[in-house]
């Protein structure tokens, strides 16, 4: 199956259609650039640059996932190696943002593998990965310690990544202090608005 097919599907319908056979790139540039400018228009502030050789690597990553997800008969270790495959571009704000342009389905993917069962292989390789690209994980339980330097470290990501902690309640993420700060001064006078998050930030009140 190529692979703008399955982006143009999962964009359209919300469902991605796979095929146990080898995926094909193709030419998901302008796929990736159209999904990057709808982005652009609803976040905070000016995005990195997109890499598209990024976002290519992330939307055969979610490919794979989601074919190890309907193939069942693959060995766990093939599908290790597939998740595992890394990124061949050196990690940077543009990169983030770029893997998080297809990764945003990944907390969606990781719910649907926890329904065929919790202790399925898939679901640790998919928790691996949303460890190594923690914008992209936010609300995905499991996940364990992550590093947001790197997404902090960019005024838009780090907008972004706060909303998305304030939006699921994902208090694991306060963890580190600097994320701690971001999500208190962004929550400001209005605790009730994130009640899970608030009491996980004073715990003593």
């Amino acid at each position: 199956m190529e692979l703008p097919d399955f982006l143009t599907q999962l964009a359209e319908s919300g469902v991605a259609l796979v095929a146990p056979d080898e995926v094909v790139r193709g030419d998901v540039g302008k796929i990736l650039r159209g999904w990057d400018a709808v982005q652009r228009r609803e976040l905070a502030g000016i995005a990195p640059a997109l890499d598209t050789e990024a976002a290519a690597w992330a939307a055969e990553r979610l490919y794979r996932g989601c074919q190890a997800l309907v193939c069942r008969d693959l060995p766990p270790a093939e599908m290790e190696q597939m998740l595992r495959l890394p990124c061949p571009v050196e990690v940077s704000p543009a990169v983030d943002y770029s893997v998080d342009l297809v990764f945003r389905f990944l907390p969606d993917l990781v719910a649907l593998a926890r329904r065929v069962a919790r202790s399925d292989p898939l679901v640790g390789g998919l928790q691996a990965l949303g460890r190594d690209w923690p914008l992209s994980s936010v609300g995905i339980e499991g996940v364990g310690a992550v590093d947001s330097t790197r997404v902090l470290a960019h005024a838009t990501l780090r907008q972004l990544y706060v909303d998305r902690i304030l939006a699921t309640g994902d208090t694991a993420r306060l963890r580190e202090e600097t994320v701690r700060v971001a999500v208190k001064t962004a929550l400001g006078a209005f605790p009730e608005l994130a009640p899970d998050l608030a009491a996980a930030l004073n715990p003593a009140s």
